[in-house]
């Protein structure tokens, strides 16, 4: 063993992110693995949603309603650059599922759920007024709608990044492109991982008091590492979303509709100037690693907008990207719309025989963190240690007046306003650390190329402090130049090259 920690986490998406963060805080050695980049998997091919998850009522899951309701609230307040408020539009057709009756009784529920004065109450509108805010909306059947207020992380991958930074900042070790190729058993216990360095081929062993298995729709894969696996326990199903320019006769603002094929709920919704539509909910039960995104899906999805804005006329030539991913849902025989979205604890100790390893089911980008509280107070157990105090905190530093601030420093370096709102949304309180690259190096305060609104030194900023260790790191989850345009790839190289940073 070349390595000793109290905790290591498996998976660098928002969930293992948020435990490592607060393991950390809470006074644990810790370190955390991911195959790939940080929230470069499931988390990068969500709706971009901080939602209570309205839907879910329909089900029952009241206690998960209630508890995403809170967080939602605690994030807005938490990270107001990147997560804001949002109202989304219901519109109600003749005949449609589920009937305007009812999902009057559901958002009645959703707001007493809530009770968040920083979020409207949901409110009943006729045809009028839904055409009012969405004139190009078909109004063949149209009965009324429905308005209620959610929120909108249009960048979960730079969420991601903050999460990383804080858990470095509490003392974390992080390693990503580190796939975990072996699950360590000795004395009758999991003591730790073998890895290796995707980019290099190195491979290293490193131990631990107990490990956290929190790769996702990667769970079973992980697990199957050990000698004797426990059973299997994921479920996952596939969704898949759309990217559509924007125009003028379509969708203003945010849409949650049912389908008129299948019934089944996607969102339309204004993000990066464009449009992400999805999603669909499909069975998935093979290598998440080999999920792609179907025909019949795109076809879907375009076919469900252009109903209800006839004048959009979308098309595949339109469609300028697609995502898609495997949610980490328990093992269910339920259809995949109905399978829960609650989050579970599995402690492989007390259930299989395999001490030393838990393993995180479920989950979504809302919940993540009483996720990651759930997981450490586990592990904080286990290790016999106190409980960790309650994270009481509601803002991230001060962000009002951030764009006035950010916008006069920018000026007095020579970048524009429009680069400098895209850092105050990107990187909130900490756009300073780029402009004293740009200080440093004047050079670096020019676009990355003609027509962008970054510049050289956020490739620089990437690798030096956020981890980034390709040009897809840096293209797609540090500067979200998405998709990244060939010149925007060769863009990034040369400056890598030309400053003598290890890319890998």
């Amino acid at each position: 063993m070349v390595s000793n920690y109290d905790l290591i986490v498996i998976g660098g998406g928002i969930n293992g992110l948020g435990i490592a963060g607060q393991a950390a805080a809470a006074g644990l050695s810790v370190l955390i693995v991911e195959k790939g980049d940080w929230g470069g998997g499931t988390t990068a091919t969500s709706s971009r949603l901080i939602h209570g998850g309205l839907r879910y009522l329909q089900y029952g899951e009241l206690a998960l309603v209630r508890e995403s309701l809170r967080e939602r609230g605690h994030l807005v307040r938490r990270r107001p650059h990147l997560i804001r408020p949002i109202e989304l539009l219901i519109p109600a057709y003749d005949g449609a599922e589920p009937p305007r009756w009812k999902v009057a009784i559901g958002l009645r529920l959703y707001d007493l759920l809530a009770r968040d004065p920083l979020f409207p109450s949901p409110r009943l509108l006729n045809a009028g007024e839904v055409l009012s805010r969405e004139p190009a909306l078909s109004p063949e059947g149209l009965q009324g709608g429905a308005l209620y207020p959610d929120a909108q992380v249009e960048f979960p991958e730079r969420l991601c990044i903050e999460l990383l930074r804080e858990s470095l900042e509490q003392g974390a070790e992080a390693w990503n492109h580190h796939r975990v190729i072996r699950l360590l058993w000795e004395q009758g216990r999991v003591v730790g991982c073998q890895v290796r360095d995707e980019l290099t081929g190195a491979e290293r062993a490193v131990s631990a008091r107990m490990v956290v298995n929190a790769a996702g729709p990667w769970v079973d894969a992980v697990n199957r590492l050990l000698p004797k696996p426990p059973p299997r326990l994921i479920g996952g199903t596939w969704g898949t979303h759309v990217v559509l320019p924007a125009r003028p006769g379509g969708p203003r603002g945010p849409l949650y509709a049912s389908a008129r094929k299948d019934g089944r709920p996607f969102f339309i919704l204004p993000w990066d100037g464009r449009l992400l539509v999805g999603t669909t909910d499909v069975k998935f039960e093979g290598d998440p690693d080999q999920v792609r995104s179907q025909a019949w899906e795109t076809d879907y999805l375009l076919e469900e907008i252009n109903r209800l804005f006839p004048a959009c006329e979308y098309a595949d030539a339109d469609v300028q990207m697609t995502t898609v991913g495997v949610r980490p849902l328990p093992a269910s025989k339920r259809p995949a719309g109905a399978v829960t979205r609650r989050h579970f604890l599995v402690d492989h100790g007390a259930r299989h025989g395999l001490p030393g390893l838990g393993s995180v089911v479920g989950g979504k980008l809302t919940t993540y963190r009483s996720l990651s509280e759930q997981v450490v107070t586990w592990v904080l157990r286990k290790l016999e240690r106190p409980p960790a105090p309650a994270d009481s905190s509601e803002e991230d530093g001060p962000t009002s007046g951030l764009l006035e601030r950010a916008t006069t420093d920018a000026a007095k370096c020579g970048i524009s306003v429009p680069t400098a709102e895209r850092w105050t949304r990107l990187y909130g309180p900490r756009y300073t650390e780029i402009l004293q690259l740009v200080r440093a190096d004047a050079e670096l305060r020019r676009p990355l190329r003609e027509g962008r609104d970054t510049v050289e030194a956020e490739v620089v900023h990437a690798v030096r402090n956020e981890r980034a260790r390709t040009v897809d790191d840096i293209a797609r989850r540090r500067l979200m130049l998405l998709p990244p345009a060939p010149t925007d790839v060769e863009a990034i190289r040369g400056v890598a090259k030309r400053y003598g940073l290890a890319l890998g």
